[in-house]
This record gives C-alpha cells, structure tokens and sequence, in this order.
C-alpha cells in the first residue's frame, strides 16, 4: 500500500472505532493476548525495550501497551488516523508508507504488526522491511485474519488481499530471516459459530449494499453476549501461554530475527 493510493475516510469513523474497540469481545481479547504474549517474553525488561506499532490506526492497542508501560511508537500511512492518535497517546508517531519504513537499521527491539499485512500485495517485502529495522536477536509480534475458508463479504469490506493458515505464516516469517518463538490461532472456541454465520451471509448477500451493512454488524456489540465471547477469548489466552491452538478465526505470531 502506498502513499498515492491512500483512501478518504471519515475522520468521525476513527472515533466510532476507537469506542467499539474498548468493548467488543475480539479486539480486547486481542490486545490482551498480544501484551501477555510480549510479557511471556521479556517479563520484567518489558519496561525496557523499544517498540514501534506499524498500521497503528486509532492506536486502541497502541494506547492500551503505552498504558501498560511499554516505550512504543505508532506508525501509519494515513494522517488521519495519527492526527486522532495524537488524542489518545503522548508518543512519537509517524506517516509513512510500511514498504519504505524511514527509520535506520537495528533500530527497535519489537516491531508489532496487528491486523495489517493482510492488507498489502507484497506481504514478503513488508516482513524483509520490519526485519531490517529490527535489532539483533529482536522481535516481530503480529495478528492475521486466519483460515482461507472464512473468506467472506467481510474480508472484501476490509480491503483483505488474504487470510493465512499457519503453515504459509511460518514460511513467510521464515523467509524473511525471522524464528517463529509461537504461533497459534484465537478465537478457537467460537469459531463453528463464526464459520457458520460468514457462510450463510456469503449465500443470502446481494447487493454490496447489503454486504456494508452485515460488515458493520459485526463490530456491533449485544452486552451479555460480548461478555460471554471475551470470557471464552480470555480462557483461550490462558491457553495460548502453555500451548498452541489448532484453529481459530486470527493468528498471533511472534517471531525472533537471527
């Protein structure tokens, strides 16, 4: 994705996002895995490393691992989305476009990617990029819509180019000089009910009308029924530390540059 080809958006949408986001089920459960994965890591020298978050958005991670104590920085191609950051966190942040980061080599000791390579063609060269500004022996943590099967409506509304499997993660994150420390899928428990629901909305969709409004349906949020799916999720994170789950809807990955 480059900086020529940046979209409009609504800046009231990051607002909308940004509230959503504290509450529903999956990206709560996903930023609370993401900082336990990373606690799992460096436990008590969390407080020491450098990390940057690229295609940081409305930055509700990056506002949620900043509270948590960790030096990070944000990064994103669009203004916006920094522009609205700017009110969350009191950190670096910086445009540009990921396949041209501008910053030295062996400059972070993390490089956090979540939810974001999905988005681009060259998903290879973006990982070669973030391992040329990792440090020696540093990490890259990211999240990736899983499971070529839940292809959907809501994928084309995302702007996807793909989903992964596990197998195709590893060999990328391989490829570009990086040792897989621990992958596993999320959203393990709910993923019959979420298989389900994508392919019968593929089978009754119409008009790409009808395609936006079940997309937006999907951030939307009933209390109890978030509160049961975020306790499901919280369980698979403890999980997550011992073991690795065999499906899921996400992939989680973290990886260490050699």
């Amino acid at each position: 994705m480059k900086l020529e080809e940046k979209r409009t958006f609504n800046k009231d949408n990051f607002e909308f996002l940004f509230e959503m986001e504290q509450r529903h089920f999956w990206h709560v459960g996903r930023r609370e895995i993401i900082y336990d994965l990373l606690k799992q890591t460096y436990d008590n020298r969390l407080p020491e490393i450098s990390m940057i978050e690229i295609g940081c958005g409305n930055g509700s991670v990056l506002q949620y691992l900043s509270n948590k104590g960790i030096n990070i920085e944000g990064g994103d191609l669009f203004l916006e989305a920094l522009q609205f950051c700017q009110k969350r966190v009191n950190i670096p942040l910086y445009q540009f476009d990921i396949l041209n980061a501008p910053f030295a080599d062996e400059r972070y000791d993390v490089v956090g990617l979540f939810d974001v390579i999905e988005h681009i063609v060259d998903d290879e060269r973006v990982l070669k990029e973030m391992h040329r500004i990792c440090k020696p022996g540093g990490r890259i943590i990211l999240t990736v819509p899983a499971n070529k099967r839940l292809w959907s409506y809501f994928d084309v509304m995302s702007y996807h180019k793909r989903r992964y499997n596990r197998k195709e993660l590893r060999q990328k994150l391989a490829s570009a000089g990086f040792a897989i420390e621990k992958i596993s899928f999320f959203v393990f428990f709910l993923f019959p009910i979420l298989f389900a629901y994508r392919v019968f909305k593929n089978h009754i969709l119409g008009s790409s009308n009808d395609k936006e409004l079940s997309s937006r349906a999907e951030v939307n949020t009933i209390p109890l029924v978030n509160e049961i799916f975020l306790g499901l999720l919280r369980f698979e994170k403890l999980l997550i530390k011992s073991v690795s789950l065999p499906f899921g809807t996400s992939l989680v990955a973290i990886a260490r540059k050699l």
